[in-house]
């Protein structure tokens, strides 16, 4: 028995890594799809600069939101069964949704699952419902913030990247090009900066909610090494952020093309990408301090969708792209929380086989 208890703890710390890497690649569309379709930097070196950005974002910042993780569900009712189960429901949504180009939220996932899990194990005592409401309620809210905050950053890059000051009207045309161009490039490098801050607080934020679930296994299953969920081990920490950081370098490229091409017919310049970056990147540093683990997905594409109305105008908005987007987000809490809690049965039914053959 203790034997086959250690092999699953083990599957499950596999799993946690599974879904972090998968996170990294997943989520890759955040920081770089707008830097690459505006042409301010080559795919390679963008996905590149989101490696590193979500590596030192996921060892620099504090531990806040891991913490929180630890909390949704109680330890009385927290087993193996249920961590490999939120880990299985999390990774199969977030991989189909991958697969059709969805920038569904990873963080919506593991949530979706940790409710599901919690529920099939011990019913309505199966959730802290308290740190589950101030979870969903920030999840909610980071999309509507990002579209604001985007729409206006935006709005604010776009005039000054596109007019001059009125005190060169009087000069020669070619000084005025001249100038326009510099200003031009100076957006393209802030654009570089802002896509690098979304990187850095992607990881700050989501390569902590790994560490919650692995610290849980850790606290649970090997209590007596020292392991509670009171803190962060730095291993765990370190390995969680490096396994993120190469999960974004491998690039998922189906959710780039979403994002790039097909929220807007329109296409990403400097300043639209900088105003929904920045926007992003702040929201997300922000909620990472605070210990709420939002979506960086979902802020970054509303973000995005703010910038394009102020770029292009709603006529250009591909609303069945926005449709089905929603739609995907709409489903991901539930669906996420049923394929969680399907499988906890089903590990519930192979664990009740292997007792019967172990005691025939």
């Amino acid at each position: 028995m203790l034997t086959f208890t250690i092999i699953v703890a083990v599957i499950a710390l596999v799993l946690s890594l599974a879904f972090d890497f998968v996170n990294g690649f997943h989520d890759t569309a955040n920081a770089c799809a707008t830097v690459i379709y505006s042409k301010a930097l080559p795919p390679k070196i963008a996905i590149l600069m989101s490696g590193i950005g979500n590596f030192l974002g996921a060892v620099c910042v504090g531990t806040a939101v891991a913490m929180v993780i630890t909390k949704i569900i109680p330890l009385d009712h927290l087993s193996l069964t249920v961590v490999v189960s939120v880990l299985c429901g999390a990774l199969f949504w977030n991989l189909l949704t991958w697969y059709y180009g969805l920038p569904v939220s990873s963080s919506h996932c593991l949530i979706g699952s940790l409710f599901g899990a919690g529920v099939a194990a011990a019913g309505l005592f199966g959730v802290y419902w308290h740190e589950l409401i101030v979870v969903l309620v920030a999840m909610f809210l980071s999309p509507l913030f990002g579209f604001v905050v985007g729409y206006f950053l935006t709005l604010i890059a776009k005039s000054f990247a596109n007019q001059p000051p009125p005190l060169m009207q009087d000069l020669a045309r070619s000084d005025i090009d001249l100038f326009m161009q510099r200003k031009q490039r100076l957006m393209s490098r802030l654009q570089i900066l802002s896509s690098f801050a979304v990187s850095f607080a992607h990881g700050s934020n989501d390569g902590q909610k790994t560490m919650g679930i692995i610290t849980l296994i850790l606290a649970t299953q090997f209590a007596h090494l020292g392991y509670t969920t009171k803190s962060v081990p730095l291993i765990v920490i370190v390995i969680s952020a490096l396994v993120m950081g190469l999960g974004t370098m491998i690039g998922g490229w189906r959710v780039i093309r979403t994002i790039g091409e097909k929220i807007s017919s329109g296409g990403i310049d400097y300043a639209h990408g900088f105003g929904a970056e920045f926007s992003t990147a702040i929201i997300i540093y922000v909620a990472s301090l605070i210990g709420a683990p939002i979506s960086t997905t979902h802020t970054l594409t509303s973000a995005v969708t703010g910038g394009a109305l102020v770029s292009h105008g709603y006529g250009q908005i591909n609303r069945a792209t926005i449709k089905t987007i929603l739609l995907a987000w709409l489903l991901t809490l539930p669906v996420a929380a049923v394929l969680a809690g399907t499988c906890y049965y089903i590990i519930i039914m192979i664990q009740w086989i292997h007792h019967v053959i172990v005691f025939m």
